[in-house]
């Protein structure tokens, strides 16, 4: 999303570096011309979001020499639906920046904005555009720090696309698929029909919100009433898509690896929603030299989402 105008180095390998308060995830994805795209590097490393627990992830990897894109953690940015402002494609930034002023918590002379389409509202006349407003200091600390270790950013994202693009790998995704992902204590659910996304949702609550003994199967009613809060979530997201894209019925779940594992999770909300649900397994979706733990998965998800980016552009 957030164009650094960094040039190309390696044509068919992108690196994606995450740093996030848990430590450090990496991901490496190399293309090439009709075949899939295969899963290079994948790390997470335990730290703290230090200069030298980077430059030593940098070295391991050799990822000087690579090109590297990273991404937002979530809730350090807001994600917006506006009106598209009907002005000249030279006058759009400053159209967009005026629309948004008075729906960030910030000012917006602080703020670094790009912006992306909603596909075609059919129910509301005018077109609409995803707005991405970031406070400018802190996405130029993150710039600055990844840089400053040896990294030759091109662009920072945000995990909407990064979950946007695996749930375009998805074979559910011709018809329409809902993605879930949770982190320790909140979450996304997306929506995205033929590599387009239609619905983003935070989820206000993560893992950490579920008691322990829930998890060894002591307390189910703790468990249910936990998967409850996500069905209630996931009901929304569907019928505001179906009513307002005019779009047919979503007809799979998928749920990507968590911190946690909660046995019978997706036959739970399967169950309560109607829909088919399966938890996600990366190694079914791209090609890897070496199959990759459920934790490995929960921890790198975002990275490998990231670097299976194909956009180049940004504002």
């Amino acid at each position: 999303m957030l164009g650094l105008g960094k040039k190309k180095l390696a044509k068919d390998l992108l690196v994606s570096v995450c740093p996030n308060p848990q430590g450090i995830a990496v991901a490496g994805i190399r293309r090439g011309k009709e075949v899939p795209p295969s899963l290079e590097l994948c790390d997470f490393q335990s730290s703290q979001e230090t200069d030298p627990d980077l430059k030593k992830l940098i070295k391991t990897h050799n990822l000087d020499s690579a090109l590297c894109i990273s991404v937002m953690e979530l809730g350090s940015y807001s994600l917006l639906q506006v009106e598209a402002p009907d002005v000249q494609p030279d006058e759009l930034r400053a159209a967009i920046r005026w629309r948004v002023k008075d729906l960030i918590d910030f000012h917006i002379d602080d703020a670094v904005i790009d912006v992306f389409e909603v596909p075609d509202d059919k129910s509301a006349g005018k077109k609409k555009m995803y707005v991405v407003a970031a406070k400018s200091a802190q996405v130029k600390e993150r710039i600055d720090k990844l840089v400053a270790a040896g990294l030759h950013l091109e662009v920072i994202d945000i995990p909407e696309l990064a979950l946007r693009n695996i749930a375009a790998m998805l074979p559910e995704d011709v018809n329409g698929v809902a993605l879930v992902y949770i982190e320790q204590n909140e979450g996304l659910i997306t929506i995205t029909r033929q590599e387009s996304l239609y619905l983003s949702r935070r989820i206000r609550f993560g893992y950490n919100s579920l008691p322990d003994t829930a998890i060894h199967g002591n307390d189910q009613e703790a468990v249910e009433g936990w998967l409850d809060s996500i069905v209630i979530e996931v009901q929304r997201s569907l019928d505001y898509y179906e009513s307002h894209f005019s779009q047919p019925q979503v007809t799979g779940l998928v749920i990507t690896p968590g911190a946690k594992e909660i046995p019978g999770m997706a036959e739970y909300l399967s169950g309560q929603l109607g829909i088919q649900a399966r938890i996600l397994d990366v190694n079914t979706l791209i090609d890897v030299a070496t199959a990759i733990d459920r934790q490995a998965q929960s921890q790198c998800l975002l990275a490998i989402g990231t670097a299976l980016r194909q956009e180049s552009r940004g504002l």
